[in-house]
């Protein structure tokens, strides 16, 4: 059985045609939108990956540089802690008599004063081998930064055999203040005795007796 079509109905169905194959164009198929779907949430995924590692890297990075300061703060202070304040010059031990002197200088080093400023020297005895520890307060007890001052001790020497120093402190709690040791004067040189010429008169011989010189040898048996 055949069909005729007018023209006005192949018009029809061609407009029909292309329409249809205009909305296949503007909408992709299923499967082609899944794939850029897929697509599209890999390409999200990882640049969520690389903003979270960068993130990650970054704060730890942070962490590190800031540890890093805390612990470089920390020493500094450690260490002007540890810094020597006071020098310390010990004179050696000069006696006099039946007294020895300890005595020495005190030099404030700091960019600060020092206040209720003393030494302590550790004696030991001559008898019992025991040991005694003495505060010494200085000629001046608050140390400007780059003063000076003296301290100086007279002992027994029939009490003890030597004395050690021992640390500096200040404040009435006695606190420790870090400090080093010099050498400081010298002992004086001990005076020289003065010399004495001793006479010794011989007696004059007598009889036989003779004195045996180059002038008068003695005759050898």
């Amino acid at each position: 059985m055949a069909f005729a079509l007018s023209k006005r109905d192949f018009l029809i169905a061609s407009k029909v045609v292309m329409q249809i194959l205009n909305e296949l164009e503007a909408e992709p198929l299923p499967i082609e939108e899944e794939e850029r779907r897929h697509t599209r949430r890999l390409l999200i995924g990882f640049l969520c990956a690389v903003l979270l590692t960068t993130a990650v890297l970054g704060g730890y990075l942070w962490l590190r540089k800031r540890h890093e300061r805390q612990v470089a703060a920390a020493t500094q202070v450690e260490e002007q802690k540890k810094a020597p304040k006071i020098e310390v010059f010990v004179d050696d031990t000069t006696v006099q008599g039946k007294k020895a002197l300890l005595s020495g200088t005190l030099h404030n080093i700091s960019n600060e004063p020092v206040r209720g400023i003393a030494v302590e020297l550790l004696l030991r005895r001559r008898v019992g081998a025991g040991v005694e520890t003495r505060v010494i307060a200085p000629e001046v007890s608050e140390l400007a930064p780059d003063a000076k001052t003296r301290y100086s001790l007279e002992v027994l020497v029939a009490d003890y055999v030597s004395s050690t120093f021992l640390r500096v402190v200040s404040g009435e709690n006695r606190a420790a203040v870090p400090f080093k040791a010099l050498p400081g004067a010298a002992r004086p040189p001990l005076e020289t005795p003065a010399s004495k010429t001793v006479i010794v008169n011989r007696p004059t011989p007598k009889g036989d007796e003779f004195i045996n010189t180059p002038n008068n040898p003695g005759k050898v048996p």
